[in-house]
């Protein structure tokens, strides 16, 4: 991820020295030479991001894997009174859309909630060598930014909250459907269950 954004933020260096220099200056040789590098580092990037990519997903990939073993591990050591407490259709849910939910904010973190810390720092360090003046957009809009993100984040769990219990609910309609579908049949309720 460092390489990534390392290659990253030389690519845009080069290319502001490729219009100070090059294009200004009517410089065909530095264009050129600088046009290379420019290729160079974004091939480069482009096989880090990959690379980064590949381990984040096996790494979420494996958290998934342990957190179902862990569940599995869990559900076998309850009471029927405890099992008949949280219900088949939660326990489904659990199992599959809980932990392929943790699967994706494991992967979303490390992709991208990583990388912009590490893009952060490194960019203000550049804007700073550049021009001093230019860190002062860094101290406004990370501010806002983080406001931003914290009023979203607010407003998105309740919703995420409720999108849970009411997946909850599909997969015990679901369920019953599955499980008592000779019944349903036998009473010619079909219709009835599947606008249910």
């Amino acid at each position: 991820m460092i390489i990534q954004v390392y290659t990253m933020l030389l690519v845009t260096d080069l290319t502001s020295n490729l219009i100070n220099n090059g294009v200004i200056k009517g410089n065909i040789n530095y264009i050129y030479h600088t046009g290379v590098w420019m290729a160079l580092y974004s091939f480069i990037s482009v096989l880090a991001g990959v690379a980064n990519v590949y381990t984040s997903a096996i790494a979420s990939q494996k958290l998934g894997m342990l957190l179902r073993r862990d569940i599995y591990n869990k559900v076998m050591s309850f009471s029927n009174k405890e099992f008949d407490q949280i219900g088949t259709s939660s326990l489904i849910t659990r199992t599959t859309n809980d932990v392929v939910q943790i699967q994706n904010v494991a992967m979303m973190f490390l992709r991208m909630m990583l990388m912009s810390p590490i893009m952060l720092v490194a960019a203000s360090i550049m804007a700073y060598s550049k021009s001093p003046q230019l860190t002062k957009i860094f101290l406004v809009s990370i501010p806002v930014l983080v406001i931003v993100i914290g009023i979203a984040m607010y407003f998105a769990i309740p919703l995420f909250k409720a999108m849970q219990k009411k997946t909850d609910r599909i997969n015990l309609v679901f369920r019953e459907g599955l499980t008592g579908v000779r019944v349903i049949r036998a009473f010619g309720r079909d219709k009835f269950e599947q606008s249910r």
